[in-house]
């Protein structure tokens, strides 16, 4: 593929998005919107990263970082247990004891309350960014109105975690307690072991994200978008500027713009350009049970277990969990397979037949904030990237502002949380 971006009189401006999935697709059609001649690359395809994956849920209050006060105390447990709800593989942490001293200084009290306040800004924004794009390509019903309830073995376990309750309202978000009785006429195929639940207002979701992502590209070709599959090797470089990419097919490719929105393989990419983004790849492991023989309407979050599980079109899907092994350690599947037997604890009911297992890589910057913005080295890059579990959360209003920053508007969202140069 050559993409020829040199401009001339009456000629449009040109970019190219490197990844294909919901933060690469939102870019490209905010561009494509603003007068871009745009050309999507990705190694693969469209959705086929964590996007295709995920659970689908629009987590707008999940502004909590993962690192918070009293962190530290869990982790020799994350390296001894290779089934629980964060895990660490322990020749990983050995390379990553740089990422995990970021992570800890993220979790102290001051730092968690400016996070979570960056956060609320870009949830602010979330819905409403996804609106005209739902629209525009008839799929708003993919949006399903039911809001995520978390799940609690005892209100003990509520209290335990006040301070991050407590956070979320004093940011705008509003929850639900739901004592045993009213937990279980909203959802009478939960377990009885399980006491009471929160009602997470605002949230929904979509019931097939891979969809939803397909779908978008499609109107973005319709319009005149381009998708290649190719891989992007490095970059040509002079005066400050990006010239063009090599492609592993051994093209070039040309643009006047460049937005990196490539998940877990940033860090890489971006060392290339002179900029430091230390993300981590975390996989996240899931099962779609074709016919589960149970019927919930609400996502399901079981806070004891960090995995959810998401009546979706094609089944229900039970996924979650966080794993730090980096890019190229073999999948753990009975990760996935332990998380499907707890499932069937919180829902008795619960067959499985037919079943389909997924792994991804979700990007996860130390502070659990995105990374949104343009390179501090060269003119002409814009990252999108880092967004780990919130990628779907956070797609379409990441595309915004990506329009946003490329076209040389002033942005809807204050972007100094998300600088690429924090650390």
């Amino acid at each position: 593929m050559n993409v020829c971006a040199l401009n001339q009189t009456g000629s449009k401006p040109t970019a190219i998005i490197i990844g294909g999935g919901i933060i690469g697709v939102t870019s490209a059609l905010n561009l494509q919107k603003r007068g871009f001649s745009v050309t999507i690359i990705d190694k693969e395809s469209i959705a086929a990263g964590a996007t295709a994956g995920n659970c689908g849920l629009m987590a707008v209050s999940e502004i909590i970082p993962i690192s918070k006060p009293g962190v530290l105390a869990q982790v020799p447990g994350w390296l001894m247990d290779s089934e629980g709800p964060v895990a660490i593989r322990p020749w990983h942490a050995i390379k990553m004891i740089p990422w995990l001293l970021r992570f800890l200084h993220s979790g102290k009290k001051e730092n968690v309350i400016r996070i979570a306040q960056g956060l609320t800004s870009l949830s602010n924004c979330a819905h409403i960014a996804y609106e005209p794009l739902l629209r525009e390509s008839a799929i708003s019903n993919l949006l399903k109105p039911h809001e995520v309830i978390y799940l609690f073995d005892s209100k003990s376990d509520i209290n335990h975690d006040q301070f991050s309750w407590d956070l979320r309202r004093d940011c705008g978000f509003d929850t639900e307690f739901l004592d045993y009785e009213k937990l279980h006429q909203l959802e009478p195929e939960i377990s009885n072991t399980i006491s009471c639940g929160m009602l997470m207002k605002g949230w929904d979701y979509f019931a097939d994200p891979e969809r939803l992502t397909k779908t978008l590209a499609q109107t973005f070709v319709d319009r005149g978008g381009i998708v290649s599959v190719d891989e992007v090797v490095s970059f040509n470089c002079s005066s400050g500027k990006i010239d063009s990419l090599l492609l592993s097919s051994t093209k070039c490719a040309f643009a006047d713009e460049y937005v990196m929105a490539t998940g877990a393989w940033s860090k890489k990419l971006a060392s290339q350009l002179g900029d430091f983004v230390p993300v981590e790849a975390m996989a996240g492991y899931n099962t779609t049970i074709n016919d589960p023989n149970v019927k919930i309407k609400h996502p399901l979050l079981y806070h004891n277990g960090g995995f959810v599980m998401t009546p979706m079109e094609m089944g229900l899907r039970v996924a979650g969990t966080l794993e730090l092994g980096g890019l190229n350690r073999k999948p753990n599947y009975e990760r996935m397979r332990a998380i499907t037997r707890k499932a069937k604890r919180i829902l008795p009911g619960l067959e499985v037949h037919e079943k389909t297992e997924w792994v991804g890589y979700r990007p996860m910057m130390p502070d659990t904030l995105p990374v949104i913005g343009r390179s501090m080295k060269v003119s002409n890059m814009t990252y999108a990237c880092g967004h780990g579990q919130l990628g779907i959360t956070y797609g379409a209003i990441t595309g915004e502002l990506v329009g946003q920053i490329v076209n040389k508007e002033t942005t809807s969202v204050d972007l100094t949380p998300f600088r690429v140069d924090r650390f």
